[in-house]
């Protein structure tokens, strides 16, 4: 049986209407600097880059070393790099995995987050075989929840205390969960 790496490594790049998911490349690097250097724009996210040299780092640790399940958003428009989109935590046992995403602030507010979520699932259950994607966000970030239920997935629960926010100190943030199974995808397709 085919593993769902060899079926990941068969989807480098996925076209939406108005997006480009492809490979994320060192000459992504200023590109992501911007939004990855914005505190705003990695409130919720990861740790805000301090130099282009992190970001550098980042893409090659995370994108190069590792990059199946792995997509950069670029607006076929324009060609310009706005953002990723991640399967990660991959149980290629149980077939689930977790998405998560980050866009460029700019481009907040256009659905564009929403159409590329929509592909990787799309690509997830029909094409990989995936029994379950899980993705969460901060409560208090509910935009990144409303993602979500427009890509189809259903909220499962919340979590408080799940941990301490790195960015704001004294802060615990409760994480909102939601979750798509195979049957629910293919019930509402």
């Amino acid at each position: 049986m085919e593993s769902i790496f060899v079926k990941f490594a068969q989807y480098p790049s996925i076209e939406t209407e108005r997006l480009l998911l492809r490979p994320v490349i060192l000459d992504d690097a200023e590109a992501m600097f911007e939004y990855a250097s914005d505190r705003e724009n990695t409130r919720y996210t990861f740790p805000t880059n301090q130099s282009l040299e992190e970001t550098k780092n980042n893409i090659s640790q995370f994108y190069l070393a590792s990059p199946l399940g792995r997509w950069g958003i670029e607006l076929k428009s324009t060609g310009q790099f706005i953002g990723t989109i991640d399967l990660h935590k991959i149980d290629p046992v149980l077939k689930k995995a977790a998405i998560g995403y980050i866009i460029n602030k700019k481009y907040w507010n256009q659905g564009l987050t929403t159409e590329a979520n929509r592909a990787v699932i799309e690509l997830a259950f029909e094409k990989i075989g995936m029994n379950k994607l899980t993705a969460l966000h901060d409560k208090d970030n509910p935009a990144s929840g409303k993602v979500m239920e427009k890509s189809g997935m259903r909220f499962s629960h919340e979590e408080p205390y799940a941990r301490m926010d790195n960015k704001e100190p004294g802060r615990i943030i409760t994480r909102v969960h939601y979750v798509l199974t195979k049957e629910d995808y293919f019930t509402n397709k």
